[in-house]
């Protein structure tokens, strides 16, 4: 035997009867299993809709969906028909009342939002499959030694088995289809490689076949499961795909996009993109001086010339700092930042709401009052667009009568200006003059 035999071999220390005695052990979902799944399901639902990773690595842990799936590769690797049927009907089971409570939990609580840990679980790519394949292996393997390891929890974790089932759940609950596919599907690699990952470690340990098939139809059934998992995997390489695209673009907008921003004298706190029903929209929250509109429109032509025409930019001031900003938890964050958004949000509605309100016979009057020699006073928010850029300006357009022949028509346009500027609550209007009307 060679070094890398002896550094790489694993049939020593086998325990073969107890490690089929474990398997087919807990195949069974019932009694003990049954409660363990239902806890199960419910905390890996509670933590989802709450956020809260430690609480899903404890469903994880006490998850036994992992034992018919350990069974469903066992029984190939052994050529054991009867214990195949019996762990594809366990798994089936287990995996239909996983997906009822956590149907159940998500039609009832007053939550019931896509947060970040059920969004993690709705893409999954050909590394989710690395993980499920390699968690296999090192799970079949510590579980078939006599001496006792600690590898079984870390691969309980790894593998994440409830929590897919639980975000598919809320995917039903909700009526959130893309969630639920997604979801489903991950799992399901998951099975599936784990359940491929300790096929090929039984074959390579040599377990004892129980019954004899001929070696052509053993030929038939791997080819069947090799084509199976091959198919299995194709949309998890399209999902790698477009994560590795959007990476891509993530890095082009955080060099071209946040880091000019950043240049231009501002803290730059966190920054994210959320997909919007027209728009691929990056929340840009910073503190520092406000972001004019000429700003906004710059950085929105910049996307366009970048290719990213499905992107949009928006802008989130907040008095606080990096330094601040990271001793607060992750909770404290989000929330603050949503509340910022909402703010943001509710001022935007209101400036619309004033601009669509504009009453241009009171504006008019309160001018009149103060220059009786206007004739007429019109203004509107119009684009001026130009090579560089577009920018939404306001322009007044002033007609004096014919009697203004004494007023000091320079000075009074700049007073007029400055009140428009003032009454808009914006910072610039652009003022026009035409020929005095004759009375």
């Amino acid at each position: 035997m060679n070094w890398f035999q002896k550094v790489f071999n694993i049939s020593r220390g086998t325990d073969y009867e107890n490690t089929a005695k474990t398997i087919t052990g807990g195949i069974n979902i019932k009694g003990t299993n049954v409660w363990l799944m239902i806890c199960s399901a419910l905390l890996a639902s509670i933590g989802l809709d709450t956020n809260s990773t430690a609480v899903i690595i404890g469903a994880m842990l006490i998850s036994p969906l992992m034992a018919p799936i350990l069974g469903v590769g066992y029984s190939v690797g052994v050529q054991d028909r009867e214990i195949f049927i019996h762990s594809i009907r366990n798994l089936a089971y287990a995996t239909f009342f996983s997906l009822l409570t956590a149907v159940l939990y998500f039609l009832i609580t007053p939550l019931g939002q896509p947060t970040s840990e059920i969004l993690a679980r709705t893409q999954p790519t050909l590394l989710d499959i690395g993980i499920a394949f390699f968690g296999g292996v090192a799970g079949i393997v510590s579980g078939s030694r006599k001496e006792s390891t600690t590898a079984l929890p870390g691969v309980a974790i790894a593998t994440a088995l409830m929590p897919p089932v639980c975000v598919a759940g809320f995917g039903l609950a909700t009526g959130r289809w893309e969630i639920f596919g997604g979801a489903f599907y991950l799992f399901f690699i998951n099975s599936a490689f784990i359940a491929f990952s300790t096929y090929l470690i039984v074959k390579l340990l040599r377990f004892p076949i129980t019954a004899y098939v001929e070696k052509g139809k053993q030929k038939k059934v791997r080819r069947a499961a090799l084509l199976v998992l091959f198919l299995v995997s194709v949309p998890s390489l399209w999902f790698l795909y477009t994560v590795y695209q959007k990476n891509k673009t993530q890095q082009v907008i955080q060099h071209e996009i946040i880091d000019d921003f950043r240049l231009r004298g501002n803290e730059i706190l966190k920054w994210e993109t959320e997909d919007r029903d027209s728009v691929i929209l990056i929340k840009t929250f910073f503190s520092g001086s406000p972001v004019s509109e000429t700003d906004k429109q710059f950085y929105a032509n910049k996307l366009k010339e970048m290719g990213l025409r499905k992107y949009g930019i928006s802008f989130f001031q907040m008095n606080i700092t990096k330094s601040e900003m990271d001793k607060l938890s992750s909770d404290m964050t989000e929330n603050i930042m949503k509340s910022i958004e909402l703010q943001n949000s509710r001022l935007r509605d209101s400036l619309h709401q004033m601009y669509r309100n504009i009453d241009e016979g009171l504006l008019f009057g309160e001018v009149k009052a103060f220059y009786p020699n206007i004739y007429a006073l019109g203004v509107s928010n119009v684009e001026m667009k130009t090579n560089a850029k577009t920018d939404s300006v306001w322009v007044a357009y002033l007609q004096w009568d014919s009697l203004s022949d004494k007023v000091n028509k320079q000075e009074a346009v700049g007073n007029i200006q400055r009140y428009l500027i003032k009454r808009l609550r914006t910072d610039t209007v652009w003022l026009q003059q035409t020929e005095p009307v004759k009375k």
